[in-house]
């Protein structure tokens, strides 16, 4: 009877041991990845809240030894900030809109209706996320700068020019063709295709037709799809830099393409403040974390109010990595 006393003692303390460790590695492991995520914020939010006349002494890089608001004032400016964060803003949310509509309703074509070349068609899809927008830039600015809606406009003299205005993103956003399209395609069709076809059956029995169907049943079912693609529409938007640099070349440009402005002129030492030339390494960083913050504020306070619920999208559609 006294062995297997002790053998279950030990048993229990093994347990124990396992389980504390278990929960050790689990604490270390969160460390490790909340430092990894959270020190570049840190870092920004440190660096960029140093006095300008101070920027210059390396042992207050992550401790500021005093706080100064000054590298936003100039960032803010320099950005142009109001201007072009509108600007940033209607191109999202336009282009968001855009890409949801068109996207849904053409991921549900591909999970449920069956037509000719649709294999072909889903490829050319698939082929819409595997080719880099470098090879597309070209074809892209021309048709923006010369457009003519495919050969309708010509017919009556009229040929526009869409480059410096929301539209070169809005345009293609309508039509399933904007940026990350053929990826937000692909999240429907593989949502749609997991939905049971009865309710669909029945819909149809009740009379209702494919839009309404799509409309009525689909879509308040479809909410973790949306909140993805919605989610991850504006991130891409927001930050998208080759092509807003392509087609924004005039004074009115998006935040992020002013960010990059910003770095120019920092770093060709236009910018003084309090005595310290910008074109110092440290004040130039000091500038650049300043317009970084500014940049991402947006994103992230939407990422911070919807984060609860982009996770538990992410999970129900099955997006990982």
């Amino acid at each position: 009877m006294k062995n297997r006393v002790d053998e279950w003692n030990r048993l229990r303390i093994k347990n124990k041991s396992i389980s504390a460790s278990v929960r050790l590695l689990r604490l270390f492991m969160l460390i490790t990845m909340s430092y990894l995520f959270l020190f570049p914020l840190y870092y920004m939010l440190a660096v960029s809240l140093q006095r300008p006349d101070l920027a210059v002494d390396p042992t207050s890089v992550y401790v500021p030894k005093a706080f100064s608001l000054e590298a936003y004032r100039v960032a803010f400016e320099q950005l142009d900030y109001p201007k072009s964060a509108l600007l940033s803003a209607l191109i999202t949310v336009f282009s968001t809109a855009g890409v949801v509509i068109s996207c849904s309703m053409t991921g549900y074509a591909f999970a449920r209706f069956q037509f000719k070349g649709k294999s072909l068609i889903f490829g050319l899809v698939l082929l819409m996320i595997v080719v880099p927008p470098q090879q597309t830039i070209v074809p892209q600015y021309m048709q923006f700068r010369f457009f003519d809606f495919g050969g309708l406009l010509s017919l009556f003299g009229i040929r526009l020019n869409l480059l410096n205005t929301p539209w070169v993103f809005i345009l293609p956003s309508l039509f399933a063709a904007g940026l990350k399209a053929g990826l937000f395609i692909f999240i429907f069709r593989q949502f749609f295709l997991g939905l049971p076809k009865e309710l669909e059956e029945a819909a149809k029995i009740d009379g209702c037709g494919a839009f309404r169907t799509f409309t009525s049943i689909i879509v308040p079912l479809a909410k973790p799809a949306f909140v993805v693609v919605v989610m991850l529409s504006i991130i891409w938007h927001w930050n998208e830099f080759y092509s807003s640099s392509m087609f924004f070349i005039e004074e009115s440009k998006p935040l992020i393409v002013n960010l990059d402005s910003l770095r120019y002129a920092v770093s060709g030492g236009h910018i003084n403040l309090l005595g310290v030339k910008g074109g110092n390494a440290y004040v130039q960083r000091m500038f650049l974390q300043a317009g970084a913050v500014l940049t991402i504020l947006p994103p992230f306070i939407l990422y911070a109010i919807m984060q609860k619920l982009f996770i538990e999208s992410l999970d129900r559609t099955g997006i990982v990595g």
